[in-house]
């Protein structure tokens, strides 16, 4: 009995979208920059704050980059028999939760500080 060999590599490597990727993570990364110093410079909490939100997309990104190059590093690795396309699903799952986390750490955030200021004014 012959033993054949198939791929198992069912999703094309989407290089557009690796690029395409590659420039929001730029721009994002510049716009986080110009927020942060900006709100350092002239005292904005509002552009600080939304600096370092930048910075949580910015991981994000980082993350889905990560993803698309270990796909395509692992295309035809034999340790992954069904392919390496669910890599990118667990990146942006990965991705996904972590912001979630940061979400909910400036939630704690928001109502300690709304708790802390109201016992200020009683």
């Amino acid at each position: 009995m012959a033993v054949s060999q198939h791929s198992h590599d069912f999703v094309s490597h989407n290089q557009k979208g690796e690029k395409r990727t590659l420039y929001v993570l730029i721009l994002t990364v510049t716009t986080m920059v110009v927020e942060i110093a900006a709100g350092t410079m002239f005292g904005s909490m509002a552009l600080l704050a939304d600096g370092w939100h930048m910075g949580t997309h910015a991981a994000a990104f980082c993350i889905t980059l990560f993803a698309y190059r270990y796909a395509k590093q692992n295309a035809h690795n034999d340790r992954f028999s069904f392919g390496t396309g669910k890599v990118s699903v667990l990146g942006g799952f990965t991705s996904a939760i972590a912001l979630g986390i940061v979400a909910l750490m400036m939630m704690v955030e928001s109502i300690h500080s709304s708790l802390q200021s109201r016992k200020q004014f009683i």
